[in-house]
């Protein structure tokens, strides 16, 4: 039976990429965000059950294109961007519930070590949302600056708000992470992308992710060796930060 089980995976996964790709053709671009399937389906599963209504997000893509389509109608998404071309092209293929900003850097080159650009660097990216003068359901944080970005959304969440970081696999991003009382992290052997983690000042993650379902997320899953875009397998960690 866990032979079968295996194989009903394998054809799971191959299915989707196909579906993908052909999808890919038709529109002329990519119709899903570079992450992994059970990354936007933790993520697609948190929208759902928050019936976000506001939504933020560092880091415009494929991201941008694809998450909106799954809110209701008078959901809205803003994403913010700092590269002016990038900016321009998911412009081109958003919806009407969606709102793309471009906001220069303040600096650049990158400062920072890791190349990710500092709060000097991106100063006005990181400090936008501030001006909006609103509070956000879910927040992703998938952009430059990140570690910034995180510090930043603590301030910008309404009740019961999450944050979400992806390529939280890169540990350098995760130090802010503590300022959030509640956690979950889904990592894996990746170590420069992918991962997820997903954070709450006033939230029991567990309300509204099926974070127990190891079938679905954990040790138990699929893993197959065919490179890390396949590798299905994710270490959870379930904590409390500061109070």
């Amino acid at each position: 039976m866990h032979e079968l089980f295996l194989i009903s995976q394998v054809l799971t996964i191959y299915y989707k990429e196909l579906r993908d790709y052909i999808k890919k053709v038709l529109a002329g671009h990519p119709v899903k965000p570079y992450m992994k399937h059970k990354e936007i389906a933790i993520i697609l599963e948190l929208l759902e059950r928050k019936k976000a209504k506001y939504c933020l997000e560092w880091g415009a893509g494929y991201s941008t294109y694809y998450f909106p389509k799954h809110l209701n109608e008078d959901a809205l998404w803003i994403s913010l961007e700092h590269d002016k071309y990038w900016a321009n092209t998911i412009k081109h293929i958003i919806g009407a519930n969606t709102k793309v900003y471009h906001i220069p850097p303040n600096n650049y080159p990158w400062t920072d070590e890791h190349n990710d650009g500092s709060y000097t660097d991106l100063k006005d990216y990181v400090e936008f949302p501030r001006s909006l003068g609103m509070r956000f359901d879910f927040i992703l944080v998938d952009g430059r600056a990140r570690r910034n970005c995180l510090i930043c959304a603590l301030d910008l969440l309404n009740s019961g708000g999450v944050v979400v970081l992806h390529d939280a696999n890169r540990k350098y991003y995760r130090d802010p992470c503590k300022l959030y009382r509640y956690q979950v992290s889904f990592t894996d052997n990746r170590e420069d992308a992918g991962g997820l983690w997903i954070g709450s000042k006033d939230l029991d993650i567990n309300t509204v992710l099926d974070v127990k379902n190891t079938g679905q997320f954990g040790e138990s899953s699929l893993h197959l060796k065919r490179g890390s875009e396949y590798e299905d397998s994710y270490n959870i960690e379930v904590h409390l930060g500061v109070p």
